[in-house]
């Protein structure tokens, strides 16, 4: 069913509920960009369900991501939405398939980009390579972000958009993959920072816990959703600082650019030394539960695959001199705003532990460990005492950009292994080739057999083992790949 077109690819076409789209064929993946999961139901405002087409809807380009600012770690990661359309109404997947006769387990991704930024259509995400292996479909979504998917101000927005926007596109994907040659039994929520972290509340959600056979979560970020109170007053905040009413009319009216401004200015207000600060979140009501680490274990037996980079908040700190240029004191101060009476002795021991420690250095350590590190590793225990399945590991390749080490997102294009759609990333220039790609074949290795089984150690590799609650192990990710490590012991 194919015709060439002017770039040597082929037009290829499927079907879904809504009708026929048409996607391309490149080198053994099928790619389908641009399908609607849902319609635009308006600014705060749930989404409705995607509307029926005429004829042959064209999936052959990516389409628009939701409206965002430019990335706080653009720095590291380069400008991943630069050129990106933006619009209000990007209730879209993207799936990347090897064929569409076959039935094979599904990966279904959710962006990070710190609850404010990111999208699924944007290239740094693109799933062909992994789609290649024959092994895998991906499919990619967009999901509203920051105030336009989590303002939450009674009478005026209820918020969690963002939350139904992910369970719309989960909930599409159950519905349609079989037609793009996939399993709707054996598919595989997966994220990264703020997608990690909506990856675990879709395994504690009632309504959606039961869809996926497996997990997988990149640098989980452990922040608790807000309570009513905090998040009716963080919008409030915001109209403040816009001095605007706190309407229904004058929030849907504002102009794009002005919601996107103040908004910048909301979060600008939260900067403090040694942090990253958060925005607007989902907050907990019937549908988000108050305590979703906890209310995870109910995805128990499933298996999950969870881990950190080493050096997370790297890449939010190593284009600040502020961080790069502490001084012993002001980590100190940090340490003790952060640990009380133990951030001394804390401070030390962190010190010593690096060959070549610095202010620095024990700065990101610290802030990697409570930010990320241990909540994994909380994670990982609470799925293993209900009987769960985990795998845990800790990618330490760093990367040749100054002062990022193994910072976050640096492991993305390794899970992926599209180096290609990273052209401008600073945290890759210089990278030795030969050595990413034999990473990224171990590392995609793992993660194929953990998507097919629920197991990574189905391929001739080291033996991952299990993270245990007496055991906790972990397996390192660098050109020397190590198996086991104690957990408790990674910020010591």
């Amino acid at each position: 069913m194919g015709i060439e077109s002017k770039n040597d690819t082929r037009r290829i076409e499927a079907r879904c509920e809504q009708g026929t789209l048409c996607g391309v064929s490149d080198n053994g993946v099928l790619s389908f960009f641009d399908i609607p999961y849902a319609s635009d139901g308006g600014r705060f405002r749930d989404a409705l369900p995607p509307a029926q087409w005429q004829g042959v809807r064209d999936c052959t380009r990516p389409g628009p991501v939701f409206p965002q600012s430019p990335s706080r770690l653009d720095f590291v990661m380069g400008a991943t939405a630069r050129g990106a359309a933006l619009s209000e109404d990007a209730f879209r997947v993207n799936v990347f398939t090897p064929s569409l006769k076959d039935r094979l387990p599904v990966l279904f991704w959710i962006h990070g980009g710190g609850f404010l930024t990111g999208g699924g259509a944007l290239p740094c995400y693109n799933g062909a390579e992994l789609a290649r292996t024959g092994r895998v479909i991906v499919v990619t979504i967009n999901y509203r972000l920051g105030i336009l998917g989590n303002l939450y101000l009674p009478g005026v927005a209820e918020g969690n958009y963002s939350v139904r926007d992910i369970a719309m596109a989960l909930a599409w994907v159950k519905d349609n993959i079989e037609h793009f040659g996939g399993d709707p039994d054996a598919i595989v929520i997966a994220g990264q920072s703020a997608g990690a972290w909506y990856t675990q509340l879709l395994m504690a959600m009632e309504s959606t816990s039961a869809i996926p056979r497996a997990a997988v979560m990149l640098s989980y970020p452990g922040v608790e959703p807000l309570q009513p109170e905090q998040a009716a007053a963080l919008g409030e905040h915001y109209c403040k600082l816009g001095e605007i009413s706190a309407s229904e009319r004058t929030l849907m009216e504002m102009p794009l650019d002005a919601v996107l401004a103040v908004q910048g200015r909301l979060l600008a207000s939260k900067v403090r030394f040694a942090s990253v600060p958060t925005g607007f979140i989902p907050v907990c009501d019937a549908l988000v539960p108050a305590s979703p680490t906890q209310a995870s274990a109910k995805f128990a037996p499933k298996p999950l695959m969870i881990g950190w980079t080493r050096d997370e908040t790297g890449s939010f700190f190593a284009g600040n001199p502020a961080a790069v240029n502490a001084t012993a004191d002001e980590v100190r101060e940090r340490f003790e705003e952060l640990l009380g009476a133990l951030g001394l002795t804390r401070y030390e021991q962190l010190l010593n532990r690096r060959l070549q420690g610095s202010p620095y250095s024990v700065l990101v350590d610290i802030t990697s460990d409570l930010l990320f590190r241990q909540p994994s590793i909380e994670l990982a225990k609470t799925l293993v005492e209900e009987g769960g399945t985990v795998f845990a590991y800790q990618f330490d390749l760093s990367s040749p950009q100054s002062h990022v080490g193994a910072g976050h997102c640096y492991e993305l294009p390794f899970f992926f292994n599209n180096f290609d759609y990273w052209p401008d990333a600073p945290m890759l220039a210089g990278l030795e080739a030969v050595k990413a790609q034999a990473l990224a074949h171990r590392v995609q290795s793992y993660l194929l057999d953990f998507i097919q089984s629920g197991n990574p150690n189905r391929s001739a590799m080291p033996v991952w083992h299990r993270f245990e609650s007496q055991s906790p192990h972990c397996l390192h990710l660098d050109d020397v790949l190590s198996c086991t490590c104690d957990t408790a012991n990674l910020a010591q």
